[in-house]
């Protein structure tokens, strides 16, 4: 990625999980969390999850460090996938979910459920709600393929 992103961290079992999607998947889903670096500065962290919380493609923008240490972002990325599975319980009754916003005192996240995987993006904490929502809905275009 040309911002210097890259999955910051790689759970040991996520290797060979890796290299089966990046191989045939990295190219879309690497353009994909570039194209979100690039709508905001205070964008930190973009990564595509599975189903169990392994980054497949993404990472943390260049020159800036993780507010977690390792096993509790592999930990909060498992609850991510868990979250989402629990979300989906309810499509058939209230649709299903378009994306998650949460604002915490030091990091605001952005979830969005892809059929398959997750997109989560988080930014700075100084970022205003307004900004984040206008994040999302670009972020829903490009998913949804109405923007590049």
């Amino acid at each position: 990625m040309t911002n210097g992103a890259s999955i910051s961290r790689k759970h040991p079992k996520s290797q060979k999980h890796n290299k089966l999607f990046l191989f045939s998947q990295s190219m879309d889903y690497s353009k994909l969390c570039e194209s979100i670096f690039n709508l905001n500065d205070d964008v930190r962290y973009v990564a595509v999850i599975d189903d169990a919380g392994l980054p497949i493609a993404g990472g943390m923008r260049g020159g800036i460090n993780s507010i977690m240490d390792e096993n509790n972002e592999e930990l909060y990325l498992t609850h991510t996938a868990l979250r989402k599975s629990m979300r989906e319980r309810f499509d058939s009754t209230m649709g299903r979910s378009r994306f998650a916003y949460v604002e915490r005192e030091k990091i605001s996240i952005l979830t969005f459920y892809m059929n398959k995987y997750i997109l989560l993006v988080t930014m700075e904490p100084n970022i205003n709600s307004h900004t984040s929502i206008d994040i999302a809905e670009d972020i829903l275009e490009m998913i949804n393929g109405k923007r590049q």
